[in-house]
This record gives structure tokens, sequence and C-alpha cells, in this order.
């Protein structure tokens, strides 16, 4: 009868490991592909069943003798301890005592683990069979002839099966020979079995116990509150030792344990997996941006799954509030579903204010390997810049430079000047994040209140480090957008006033200046501004002769080409007596607009002769608000003109009374605003002929006609078009749809830079 097992074979997770065992000196030897048996291995060496040779190799494709097998039996059961080191007997013929095996066959024999043949030979130096190992380990169980039947051997063998000691045996039939792997995953799984009418497992005679389903959570390694002899599991806190393998962490599987507290072997589960890291980038309402890999991405985690705050078990939704940029998420999942998350705060290191002088990367051990975020964009090395904030997150081996800065006058410092936690520049607060900018802001610095300073703000936006607004830039052209006079206090606490202006650069960040002049003239214009001993003076600025399409897709203007990291600000109005608008744009919401020379303000180019810096004068149009004009009243008395007005922005609704101006609008248009409070810019937006079809949420059409469409419009629904209640929507709601009359609004075509910014949405009549 060939009998061959009828076990499922259950792999092992398998993992390239080299465990180093401090019981028995040696180390493991990587087999190839199958790396599955290490774990095996390890316990049995831990045990003192089987070792590799003194180069620690196991040679798991050599057969095993029946020598050889009786001494690893011995060592697995009861008996392991009464072998006698010199025996003056021999146990059969063919094993003389002087043979090294004798000792091991005499206590098998003694006690009925092994037997020898009818004509009184034991063939030690036989190869053990399937059905002789899988007798003899029943045997070390407490198992005898009787148990089995008469049908040998497959009465054996099927007890074996209905115990579980075939798992994993592969290619296995009565009659096969043993190698040294197959008797290894024998030996396990006896290990793991419930001796002859006891609870307990035969490991249990060496005081180890199987412990099942525990997930390793964390060590020191991921959590420094974790004693570093120590690993963290959902069933409780073990000790380790400096074999532990820690790149099992995260993973689900059995424990072997020894005395009930220290881990000696960890066996992975076939479905288990590390965990997945993720760094935490900014936290949202409904969900949370982070990194991996160098990739952006969001994740959406329920807030009731299990989460490890270090040895605290909680839930995700209780921890996520305390989530700041560089924390660490080791999320568990199995089979795309999330088994649990741990919290670990990061290791970000920083902030670190690069210069000239040091040799940063070097310093903090960054790479071209190394993961570098620039103001949310990856980036290389050599595209940090000097006065960029750097943090460095060395597990991840990822860092994230940021750029602003704001440059302002020095007016206080909170508590007081010896402790300054936080600083008031400009009449804005700034907490102090760095120990850079606490010396030099404190009594001991050389920072003075009144004094115009940058400072450079780190990750939360607090100050990192301060420089002497002389050091960041010589000149700086930007658009004027405030002027006149403040009250400063000086270092011996008198009260002193100066002028000052406000700039807003060409990449946003705004700078404020002391004067010695009123500049009142020069507001909503584009200048130079020049520092001298800390007072600011400026002078206008040329606009620059360039024009024709802006082409982001091949980065070319007109004739000239654009640099991969151009600046562009818009601005709303160039005359001194209007509001000050302005607004940073990215240089995809310009592609394809055709643009004048009269609408550049200012054009700077860097050493490659590309285009780095545009100031444009009212291209885009996105500096406005906008909105729906639900009211609009002009009325006139002799030469005297007012106007009542009320207008919808954002849902939001306004009034606004103009006792000297009136404005071109009627009810039901969309407008165009200055702002919404208090506008003094008012005009109607124009409307788009035809019948309008919106095909996506960023183009509409209409009588042949394509508009893009803002990524801020306002679609307001109307029950019928006489109502004057106005509901906002989003626009995904008409997308397609046939259930309204569409009204489009824009404030210019899209080849000059304008959007489509109001929608209103007609129900039709059944």
């Amino acid at each position: 009868m060939n009998y061959i097992s009828a076990k499922i074979f259950r792999p092992i997770l398998s993992f390239i490991l080299a465990i180093c065992l401090a019981a028995s000196a040696f180390s493991v030897t990587v087999f190839g592909s199958d790396n599955s048996q290490q774990d095996v291995l390890g316990l049995l060496s831990e045990l003192k069943i089987m070792n590799g040779d003194p180069d620690g190799n196991f040679r798991l494709d050599d057969f095993v003798t029946r020598a050889e097998f009786t001494k690893i039996a011995v060592a697995s059961s009861d008996y392991r301890n009464s072998v006698a080191s010199n025996l003056a007997i021999s146990p059969f013929y063919d094993v003389p005592y002087s043979n090294w095996s004798a000792p091991y066959v005499r206590v098998g024999v003694t006690n009925n683990l092994v037997s020898g043949y009818p004509d009184a030979s034991f063939k030690p130096d036989d190869i053990v069979t399937f059905e002789e190992a899988v007798t003899i380990m029943l045997r070390v169980l407490g198992y005898s002839d009787s148990d089995f039947g008469v049908a040998w051997p497959s009465g054996q063998i099927g007890m074996a099966d209905s115990l579980d000691m075939t798992d994993n045996l592969t290619d296995i039939s009565i009659g096969t020979s043993m190698t040294r792997k197959d008797v290894s995953t024998l030996v396990y799984n006896t290990l793991r079995t419930k001796k002859k009418d006891s609870s307990s497992k035969l490991i249990s005679i060496f005081d180890v116990a199987f412990v099942e389903d525990v997930t390793l959570i964390s060590t020191s390694k991921e959590d420094s509150s974790i004693p570093g002899d120590e690993v963290f599991t959902d069933n409780g806190t073990y000790k380790i030792r400096s074999d532990f393998n820690y790149s099992y962490v995260g993973m689900k599987g059995d424990i072997a344990l020894k005395d009930n507290k220290t881990v000696i072997g960890f066996f992975p589960k076939a479905d288990s997996s590390p965990n997945e890291k993720y760094v935490v980038y900014s936290v949202l309402s409904d969900n949370i941006v982070v990194y991996k890999g160098g990739n952006m991405t969001t994740l959406d985690i329920p807030a009731g799954t299990v989460a490890y705050d270090g040895t605290t078990r909680t839930t995700y939704g209780a921890i996520k509030t305390s989530f700041e940029m560089g924390d660490v998420l080791n999320i568990k999942k199995t089979n795309g579903n999330i088994d649990y998350v741990v919290y670990e705060k990061g290791n970000m290191q920083g902030p670190y204010t690069i210069n000239s002088e040091n040799n940063w990367a070097e310093t903090l051990g960054i790479n071209s390997s190394t993961t570098i975020m620039r103001g949310g964009v990856a980036c290389t090395i050599s595209d940090i810049k000097t006065y960029d904030i750097l943090y460095y997150i060395p597990e991840l081996n990822m860092a994230f430079a940021y750029t602003t800065k704001v440059t302002g006058v020095y007016d206080k410092a909170n508590p007081n000047k010896d402790n300054p936690t936080e600083i008031v520049v400009s009449g804005v607060t700034y907490k102090v994040e760095g120990s850079n900018a606490f010396n030099k802001l404190s009594s001991s610095g050389n920072l003075a209140l009144g004094e115009t300073i940058t400072l450079l703000l780190g990750k939360t936006n607090e100050v990192a480090d301060v420089v002497t607004s002389t050091v960041t830039d010589s000149e700086i052209v930007g658009y004027v957008f405030e002027t006149g006079t403040k009250t400063y206090t000086s270092e011996d606490l008198k009260d002193y006033s100066n002028y000052y202006i406000k700039v807003a650069a060409a990449n946003g960040e705004t700078y404020d200046y002391t004067c010695s002049q009123n500049y009142e003239d020069y507001k909503n214009s584009v200048v130079t501004v020049s520092i001298n001993e800390g007072i600011a003076k400026i002078s206008r600025t040329d606009s620059a002769k360039v024009s024709g399409y802006f082409r982001w897709d091949t980065k070319r203007f007109g004739d000239d080409y654009l640099a991969s990291d151009v600046e562009i600000l818009d601005v709303g109005t160039t005359n001194k007596n209007d509001p000050s608008l302005y607004k940073k744009i990215y240089p995809t919401r310009l592609n394809n607009v055709n643009i004048n020379s009269n609408k550049i303000l200012y054009c700077h180019k860097n050493s490659s002769g590309e285009i780095d810096k545009l100031i444009l004068n009212d291209v885009t149009g996105d500096s406005y608000t906008f909105g729906v004009m639900t009211s609009a009243q002009n009325m006139s008395f002799g030469t005297s003109v007012s106007g009542s007005y009320s207008y919808i922005v954002n849902g939001n609704s306004y009034s606004f009374t103009s006792p000297s101006t009136i404005y071109s609008v009627n009810s039901g248009q969309g407008v165009r605003l200055s702002s919404a409070s208090n506008p003094s810019i008012m005009s109607p937006l124009s409307e788009v002929k035809g019948t309008v079809t919106v095909t996506s949420a960023g183009n509409l059409t209409a009588d042949g006609k394509s508009y893009d469409i803002s990524a801020d419009v306002q679609v307001y629904e109307k029950e019928y078009s006489s109502s004057t209640l106005y509901r906002l929507k989003p626009i995904s709601d008409i997308i397609g749809s046939d259930n309204y009359t569409l009204y489009a609004y824009y404030d210019k075509l899209p080849s000059s830079g304008g959007r489509i910014r109001i929608i209103v949405a007609v129900m039709k009549t059944v």
C-alpha cells in the first residue's frame, strides 16, 4: 500500500533572515529560497534537539540515519537528561558501546522509543523512513503500538495526520527517506502536539509554551517608553533577547515562550505581513495626508479602529488629534483591511538652518537615496536653498524643507525678552520653536526691539531661526499693499513712531519694513526695496517687455523659457486709491493664456536666462471676490447719488450701502467685488450666451464654445426663475444634469486668464 499523507501543505511565511542564537554558538545559514525553515531550526537548536555543523549549516538536504534520528527523538523526550556519557554495554551487535550513538540508542530502546530487528541488529546507518520517524515521534508523545491498530504503518500515519504532526511535509509517502529538513518539520510539529492523556504539549518539558495568534506591536525601536529588552504585544509584554528579529514587529504569529516570560522563537502566520509605515504630513477633518516612499497620499481610517499609543490600547479617533507632522503610523493590514494602528512620536531632527557654510547634508546623513520634500514637492539636495529650514527623519530617510520667510519689525517679546517664547513682529504674534531663534531674540542676542528682521518659519509656522533683513536679500521686488505710520517700543520701553510699508513678493511672502519717509504714493505699485541699517528705501520698478502665450507644458512664455520653480504674483489693481489685492498664482493656472506686455509689472530671469519671477497686473482675476447680486437700488437726488446692494458670497448674505457712488449692477447678476464685507469695487460679470451644459467640474459648453470653470466656482440653485432664494450646492449635482436651466457668469474669457465664477441653476418645471 503506497500511502501518501493527505495533509494540505500550509507554508510558513518565508523571510530572508540570519538568526543569531545566543544559547548555541553558531548562526543559521540561509538555504536558497526556502527560508521558512529557519524559525523552526532556531527553536530546535535553542532546545538542543538539532544543531548545525561548526559553520552553522544544517545541511537540510542530507538524509538522516536511524542512529541520528534516535538521538533527535531522545533529545525531544522526557528522557533527554538520562543519557549516560560512558556506556560500557553495547545495545546491539552493530551498535558497539564505543559508537557515538550507543548511549542514545540504549535510552531509546530502554524507554520503548525505538526497537531493533528480529536478527538483533539495529542498522544504525540505514536511512530512517517516513513511517519509522512518525512511529518514533508518536512514542515520544507516550503512544504505544496498541494505540495504532494492526495495520502498520497506515495506523501510525493516520494518527499522526489527525494530530497535525505531518503539517508542512510535502511529497512524503511510505518508504520515503527523511531529510534533515523533513525531520526538523516533523519534530517541530510534535513539540506543538499534546502528549498522550495530557493537556500539555510536548514542548512543556523544556519549560517552554506556545502562545498562539499573538501580534508583535512595538519595541523600544518604535516607542522609546518600552524597555530595550521587551516587546509589547496584543497579549501582553514579554522579554526579548539580543537575537530577537525586529523585522517581525507588526506581524501576527505564534510565540515560543521560555518560563512564561522570554521569547525564544516567533513563527509568523502564513497571511502575516509587516506593518506599512507612513509619515504624517497634515491632519484634516476627515482624513490625514501622509508620505510613503516619497509619495503623498491620504488615509481615511475609521475612528473606531484599534490603535496603540505606546503600550496603551485605544482607538484611532482618540489619538488622531495629537498627530503632528513627522509622526509615524504603523498600519497592519490583512487582506486590505486594517487590523490596528501603532502611533509613534516622530524622531524628527531639526529645525536646521541651511546656510552656505555648513555641510548640512553630510552632517545629517542625507544623501542621494534620501527622499526630500521642499514646500510639498519632491526635490534633490541641489534644490535646497540657503535659509531653508530643514527637518530630517532618519528612520524613514526623509527630509522636509520649509521656505516661508516673514520680514517685519520686532515689536515685542512675550513674556519678556529674557524668555521670548513668542514674539510680535509687525503686529503678528509668532511662537518661537528653535533654540537659534530663542538665543537671537532674547536679551543675550543682538536683535533689538524696533529692528527690521526676517523670520525663518518651520513646519508649524513657528519661528525656527531669525536673520537680519539684510542677510536674506539685499533687495526685494514686490507689490506695496500697505503704507502708514506705526508706534514702536524701544529697548528702554519708550514709544516712538516710524513710517512703514508692507510688500508682497512674487512668491506670495510678505515683508514689513520701517521707512524714513511716507511712501503713500507708491501704494499698489511694484517697487524695489533696498535696506540700509535696517531702514527701507524704495524706488519704482520698470515693467518688463515680455509677452506671448504662457505654455507651462513646454515651459515657455512667448519667446522665453520658464524656470521650473517660477514664482508668480497676480495683483488686482495698480490704482493707489483702490484697495490692495494680490494672490500667489501657480503656473498651471496660466497655461495657454495669452499675456500682453502691459500686463507684466515685473519679470526676473535667473542665471540661465529663464524667467523665475513674475508680477502680473490682473491677468487671472483670482485676487477678487465673486458673488450673486440679489438686490440693487441706485438713487439720485439732484447732484447726490447713493446705492443700496445685497448679494451672496459663498452662501453668505451681505448688504452694502454706498453714500456717494452707484454701481452698474442688477439683481440676479454675477458680480465681481474687491471684498465681501465692504467693497469699493463692484462690477458685473459677463453672462455666457446660449444653452449651458456643464460637462465636468472644470469645463462647460454653450453654443459650441468651451469655457473653463474656476476651482472656486459658486453654484446656486433656484426653484424658479424669479425666486430670490439661492441655495449653494456642489457642482457635481449639475454635471450632465437635465433637471436645470443653467446661467453662467465669467470675468474674462479663458484665453485672457478668466474663468466661470458663478453658475445659477434654475429647476425646470415638470
